[in-house]
């Protein structure tokens, strides 16, 4: 009886630290994805604007990484908090790539690459 303990625990144990091995993995992946942006590509906010009211966000601006439904149909979200235009549209916590953006003044809808302004205007 004691061996048979001895086996389930151990497999615990084994199961724990394979799991612990995969987000630690996981972790990284997503760190490196965000870290790892062109230094070049620094955000430039005033080229930044609501495509629906030409609302302009600063850096201090924070969305929310959420369920949603209509229009991006995203599910499982993080629930991190950051300035979606500092990482063009990749959530730090969890490397979802947000296609689209609402905006904080009048809460419409675009799509995130509609935000920035082409050097035309």
């Amino acid at each position: 009886m004691m061996r048979k303990r001895n086996s389930i625990f151990h497999f615990y144990f084994l199961a724990t630290v394979f799991a612990l091995f995969q987000k630690s993995a996981e972790t990284d992946y997503i760190l490196d994805r965000v870290v790892n942006l062109d230094e070049d590509d620094a955000t430039d906010f005033r080229r930044i604007r609501c495509p629906l009211c030409d609302w302009q966000p600063c850096s201090s601006s924070r969305w929310y990484c959420g369920d949603c439904d209509y229009p991006e149909y995203f599910y499982g979200a993080c629930g991190t908090l950051w300035n979606t235009f500092s990482t063009r549209g990749m959530c730090p916590g969890c490397a979802h790539q947000w296609h689209w953006t609402s905006c904080l003044r009048c809460e419409g809808w675009s799509p995130h690459e509609n935000w920035y302004a082409s050097d035309a205007d």
